[in-house]
């Protein structure tokens, strides 16, 4: 049997209109739970979820073999080219990037953030203002400051405004810490990094390590080699305009699974990181209508310092 009709007759196997509804519930509480919605204990610093491949077990199962089929015998030995505008910009990207100051080891990067986040099941928005004090070798003290915007509904499960003190990094690996500064500078390492842990294919674990990622602060040189790693990543797009969480207009990088479009926002003019956007492109009851933005965030100031404030009264402490 060729490898084309072993292919045929696998396909063959899948159903025509898989049932995805479990796993888009499975989507919607894990969002829940890590704090999409919130919960009433969430802790104030926050990363935006992971979300997982959205496949029923058949189609999850013969795509795999599909996968392992076809891969083996047809991927090259290198990722394909980007698309030359994709590269075009994160180059442009990277270069201004690289021009940026280094941090000293016994200093901080303060980052000021706005995110805007529909609450499942309402539609209502609410907009938080995240402020981050991060210690650049990790081995002083840190701090993170939430304040809402907009006065929650108690059913709606807003994470509280307050301050989370980050304790010391310790021994905690690299791609886990606040700051990225012992990540490595090449775009290679880095996409051999992306691909260690996560959901799905190889491209969408190196996609999903890079939205947990790219609102951290780096040294220079990590996040041009961060940019021109997403460059390699198959499946990126560019769109000619997307918008950030405070009405910034910029190009955008995507990339598309499980009904949803992510967005990495840069300034059209000076190739500055912006901010990101997660937009629906396939309808559905747990996400909304198609075209409708489920998440925003921009980037508002980034600069070193020398100090922390004073965290307030009853600060919640926190791991780094």
């Amino acid at each position: 049997m060729d490898e084309l009709t072993l292919v045929e007759r696998l396909r063959s196997e899948v159903p025509e209109d898989p049932d995805v509804s479990a796993a888009e519930r499975r989507w919607r509480d894990r969002a829940l739970a890590a704090g999409t919605a919130g919960g009433a204990d969430a802790p104030a610093r926050r990363r935006r979820p992971r979300r997982p491949l959205l496949l029923s077990g058949v189609a999850a199962a013969a795509c795999a073999t599909v996968g392992a089929t076809v891969v083996a015998t047809y991927r090259p030995a290198e990722p394909p080219p980007p698309p030359a505008a994709v590269g075009a910009l994160l180059d442009q990207a990277a270069d201004r990037a690289g021009t940026d100051p280094v941090p000293r080891p016994d200093q901080f990067v303060y980052q000021d953030t706005i995110e805007l986040r529909r609450v499942m099941n309402t539609g209502r928005w609410y907009k938080d203002r995240n402020q981050s004090w991060i210690s650049v070798d990790g081995s002083r003290t840190g701090l993170v400051r939430l304040k809402n915007w907009i006065r929650p509904r108690p059913d709606e499960g807003v994470p509280p405004d307050g301050d989370s003190v980050l304790k010391p990094c310790g021994q905690v690996p690299p791609i886990e810490r606040p700051y990225l500064g012992d990540v490595p500078a090449d775009p290679d390492a880095l996409l051999r990094l992306l691909a260690t842990s996560g959901d799905g294919t190889r491209a969408e674990r190196q996609w999903e390590a890079v939205i947990d990622l790219i609102d951290r602060p780096a040294p220079p040189a990590v996040r041009a080699a961060l940019f021109r790693a997403i460059a390699r990543i198959s499946g990126v797009r560019l769109a000619s305009d997307s918008v950030d969480a405070v009405g910034r207009h910029g190009v955008a990088v995507t990339r598309t699974r499980d009904g949803v479009r992510e967005e990495l926002v840069f300034d059209p003019v000076t190739h500055r990181y912006l901010g990101t956007r997660n937009v629906v492109t396939r309808s559905s009851d747990q996400l909304g209508k198609r075209g409708s933005t489920l998440f925003a965030s921009a980037v508002v100031r980034t600069e070193i310092v020398d100090k922390v404030p004073e965290p307030v009264p009853g600060a919640e402490i926190s791991n780094c």
